[in-house]
Formats: C-alpha cells, structure tokens, sequence
C-alpha cells in the first residue's frame, strides 16, 4: 500500500490525465508494477476515495450596478463565490494528529520575573483576553481563535477572464512556529472571494461598491 501511495503521489505530481492513462496501460506497468488502477478513470476513482477535507460550493451572487444600458435596463453583475464550511476547517485542523504536540487548548499565563510582575505576551492562550473568555465557558469547553488572511496581489485565475483573492484560515491553538512554517499547513485555502471588474458602476461609484462587496463576500464566506 505503501508503495502504490508513492506511485499515486508521483503520478499526480507529474504526469496529466493522457499520460497517466498512458503509463497505466504499459505491458510493464501491468504485468510487473500491477497496480490496483489500470486505467486513468479507475485510478482516480481511487484518488476519489481517500479521506478529504470540507467540501466546496458556489454561491452565486448579483452585483446590482448603477448604470443602465441602451434600454433603460439596469446592469449588473453575476459573480461566483466559492466557499469551504470555515466550521469544518476548524475540526480538520484540531483534529490533525500532526497538530498535537503543538496544539493548546487552555489560556495561560507567563511572566520574565519569578514574582510575576512582567507578564510575556507570546502566543495567543497568553493572553489576558483568552484568560477572562475562558472564564465564561462550560466546564470542558475551548476557545478556537481564528485567524484569517487573503492576499490580493495573489490573483488565482479561474476559467476565461475570471479571477479571485484565496483566503485562508488557521487557529490561534496551534503554536505560532508552527503556524508560520509553510511545509506545516497549518494554514488551509477556505474561499475565493471573486475579483469582478464592475463594470455595471460608474467609475465614481466603483470602488465604494467593490469594498461593499468584499465584505457582503466575507459574511457568506463565514456562514
């Protein structure tokens, strides 16, 4: 099993969908390496298979613009957003065993002087906050802090002249070294907020309606 994983990994990584079907139906893939998928389909069948994270949906929405065509009409603008359950997000990352050693599940406090008179201020269960949140829980209950971010200049190009902003989410449990390596991934894509060209505004209106939009984006994305 092990080794048909390393076949799939690299096969994913490396070959498209012809060229795998291709491989697969080598006489020496076959009758030597035999794996479990002999062909493009049943291979991602198996792919299909394998334990995944929170699904995907689209939300469609109409941006409504204050310009009329040559009929009177008024335009607008049809956009997709897609969304991952920020809910579910949340479980897969606490519940990674990878996580374990690096997650935290209740405040503390820490000081640079054995009196305690100078509090550190380090990760987030440190401080007062998360403190006096935790006060005001049932007895076993935990505070997940969520930590969102998006980079604008990190257009992710969709099909024809779409595009959007990735906006990802980690959680203040995970320790902060742990949350910065990249090769960790703690932090997970949960949406894409889309970039539309509002062409439906005049230009003077454009920008107030696409800040608007970003955020009415946000409060869908956080359902």
């Amino acid at each position: 099993a092990r080794e048909e994983w390393g076949l799939t990994e690299w096969l994913v990584k490396s070959l498209g969908q012809t060229r795998t079907d291709d491989f697969l139906k080598l006489p020496i893939t076959q009758n030597r390496t035999k794996p479990s998928f002999h062909n493009n389909r049943s291979f991602l069948q198996k792919v299909d298979e394998l334990p995944h994270g929170a699904a995907w949906s689209c939300k469609k929405v109409k941006v409504q613009g204050n310009k009329t065509d040559e009929k009177g009409q008024m335009l607008h603008e049809d956009i997709e957003l897609w969304v991952c359950d920020p809910v579910e997000c949340i479980k897969e990352l606490i519940g990674n065993p990878l996580f374990h050693d690096h997650m935290v599940y209740a405040p503390a406090r820490a000081y640079k002087d054995p009196a305690g008179l100078h509090q550190v201020i380090d990760d987030m269960w440190t401080a007062d906050w998360w403190c006096d949140k935790q006060k005001l829980l049932l007895k076993g209950a935990t505070i997940a802090p969520i930590i969102l971010a998006s980079d604008k200049t990190c257009l992710s190009q969709f099909r024809g002249d779409k595009s959007a902003w990735p906006v990802y989410l980690t959680i203040g449990n995970i320790a902060k070294e742990k949350r910065q390596q990249m090769s960790a991934r703690a932090t997970v894509l949960i949406g894409y907020l889309p970039a539309g060209k509002l062409d439906c505004f005049t230009s003077d209106a454009r920008s107030l309606a696409g800040y608007r939009l970003f955020h009415h984006c946000m409060s869908l994305l956080l359902q």
